[in-house]
Protein backbone atom coordinates (compact mmCIF):
# COMPACT_ATOMS: atom_id res chain seq x y z
CA UNK A 1 0.00 0.00 0.00
CA UNK A 2 1.49 3.48 -0.92
CA UNK A 3 2.03 6.11 1.70
CA UNK A 4 -0.69 7.87 0.44
CA UNK A 5 -2.99 5.15 1.07
CA UNK A 6 -1.86 4.37 4.65
CA UNK A 7 -2.23 8.27 5.27
CA UNK A 8 -5.52 8.61 3.66
CA UNK A 9 -6.71 5.18 5.99
CA UNK A 10 -5.19 7.05 8.73
CA UNK A 11 -6.84 10.06 8.51
CA UNK A 12 -10.43 8.49 7.48
CA UNK A 13 -10.06 6.21 10.61
CA UNK A 14 -9.37 9.07 12.97
CA UNK A 15 -12.16 11.05 11.77
CA UNK A 16 -14.70 7.83 12.19
CA UNK A 17 -13.54 7.41 15.85
CA UNK A 18 -13.53 11.93 16.36
CA UNK A 19 -17.48 11.74 15.16
CA UNK A 20 -18.37 8.72 17.13
CA UNK A 21 -16.70 10.47 20.30
CA UNK A 22 -18.15 13.39 19.71
CA UNK A 23 -21.53 11.45 19.26
CA UNK A 24 -21.10 8.96 21.55
CA UNK A 25 -18.99 10.76 24.74
CA UNK A 26 -18.64 14.45 23.75
CA UNK A 27 -17.65 15.38 27.37
CA UNK A 28 -14.42 12.34 27.25
CA UNK A 29 -13.63 13.81 23.98
CA UNK A 30 -13.75 17.07 25.68
CA UNK A 31 -11.33 16.07 27.94
CA UNK A 32 -8.54 14.53 25.84
CA UNK A 33 -8.99 18.13 23.65
CA UNK A 34 -8.39 19.85 27.07
CA UNK A 35 -5.02 17.32 28.13
CA UNK A 36 -3.61 17.72 24.88
CA UNK A 37 -4.00 20.96 24.51
CA UNK A 38 -1.99 21.45 28.05
CA UNK A 39 1.28 20.56 25.71
CA UNK A 40 0.79 22.98 22.95
CA UNK A 41 4.53 23.29 22.21
CA UNK A 42 5.10 19.37 21.09
CA UNK A 43 1.08 19.93 19.29
CA UNK A 44 2.85 22.47 17.49
CA UNK A 45 5.85 20.04 16.61
CA UNK A 46 3.84 17.56 16.10
CA UNK A 47 1.25 19.72 13.20
CA UNK A 48 4.37 20.87 11.60
CA UNK A 49 5.99 17.46 10.92
CA UNK A 50 2.51 15.91 9.88
CA UNK A 51 2.38 19.40 7.84
CA UNK A 52 5.74 18.81 6.37
CA UNK A 53 4.96 15.07 5.26
CA UNK A 54 1.53 15.00 3.97
CA UNK A 55 2.36 18.44 1.90
CA UNK A 56 5.11 16.44 0.44
CA UNK A 57 3.48 14.00 -0.52
CA UNK A 58 0.38 16.19 -1.41
CA UNK A 59 2.75 18.71 -3.63
CA UNK A 60 4.62 15.56 -4.87
CA UNK A 61 1.59 14.12 -6.78
CA UNK A 62 -1.19 16.71 -7.32
CA UNK A 63 -1.32 20.12 -9.32
CA UNK A 64 -1.24 23.15 -7.51
CA UNK A 65 -4.95 24.25 -8.48
CA UNK A 66 -6.38 20.44 -7.74
CA UNK A 67 -5.02 21.13 -4.55
CA UNK A 68 -7.03 24.11 -4.24
CA UNK A 69 -9.91 22.95 -4.87
CA UNK A 70 -9.73 20.25 -2.19
CA UNK A 71 -8.71 23.17 0.31
CA UNK A 72 -12.19 25.03 -1.49
CA UNK A 73 -14.01 21.96 0.03
CA UNK A 74 -12.62 21.33 3.18
CA UNK A 75 -13.37 25.05 4.32
CA UNK A 76 -16.86 24.97 2.76
CA UNK A 77 -17.31 21.89 4.55
CA UNK A 78 -15.83 23.46 7.82
CA UNK A 79 -17.77 26.26 7.28
CA UNK A 80 -21.39 24.89 7.46
CA UNK A 81 -20.15 22.28 10.59
CA UNK A 82 -19.58 26.16 11.86
CA UNK A 83 -22.42 27.90 10.99
CA UNK A 84 -24.44 27.01 13.59
CA UNK A 85 -22.08 27.87 15.68
CA UNK A 86 -22.08 31.45 14.93
CA UNK A 87 -22.40 33.11 17.56
CA UNK A 88 -19.46 31.49 20.07
CA UNK A 89 -17.01 31.23 17.17
CA UNK A 90 -17.82 35.86 16.44
CA UNK A 91 -17.27 35.70 20.17
CA UNK A 92 -13.84 33.74 19.06
CA UNK A 93 -13.38 36.10 16.35
CA UNK A 94 -13.22 39.19 18.37
CA UNK A 95 -11.16 37.70 21.34
CA UNK A 96 -8.66 36.92 18.12
CA UNK A 97 -8.69 40.42 16.58
CA UNK A 98 -8.28 41.56 20.12
CA UNK A 99 -5.09 39.41 21.28
CA UNK A 100 -3.96 39.84 17.66
CA UNK A 101 -3.19 37.49 14.95
CA UNK A 102 0.57 37.41 15.91
CA UNK A 103 0.77 34.12 17.47
CA UNK A 104 -1.12 32.30 14.40
CA UNK A 105 1.82 33.67 12.07
CA UNK A 106 3.21 30.82 10.32
CA UNK A 107 -0.80 29.07 9.14
CA UNK A 108 -1.41 32.68 7.98
CA UNK A 109 1.66 32.76 5.88
CA UNK A 110 0.89 29.57 4.39
CA UNK A 111 -2.93 30.40 3.79
CA UNK A 112 -1.18 33.64 1.94
CA UNK A 113 1.77 32.09 -0.48
CA UNK A 114 -1.04 29.02 -1.48
CA UNK A 115 -3.24 32.10 -2.50
CA UNK A 116 -0.64 33.86 -3.97
CA UNK A 117 0.68 30.99 -5.99
CA UNK A 118 -2.43 29.80 -7.05
CA UNK A 119 -3.80 33.12 -8.65
CA UNK A 120 -0.19 33.06 -10.36
CA UNK A 121 -1.00 29.57 -11.65
CA UNK A 122 -4.57 30.36 -12.60
CA UNK A 123 -3.62 33.68 -14.55
CA UNK A 124 -0.20 32.31 -15.86
CA UNK A 125 0.07 32.10 -19.87
CA UNK A 126 2.14 29.11 -19.35
CA UNK A 127 -0.28 26.29 -18.26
Amino acid sequence: MSAKKVLAAIFAGLTLVKLLALLLTPDKWLNLTRLLLRHQIILNYVYLALLAIIGYLIFSSLNLIDIALVMFFTSLLTGLFLLPYSAPMFKLGEAMAAIGLAKAWLPLVIWGALAVAVLAKVFSKKR
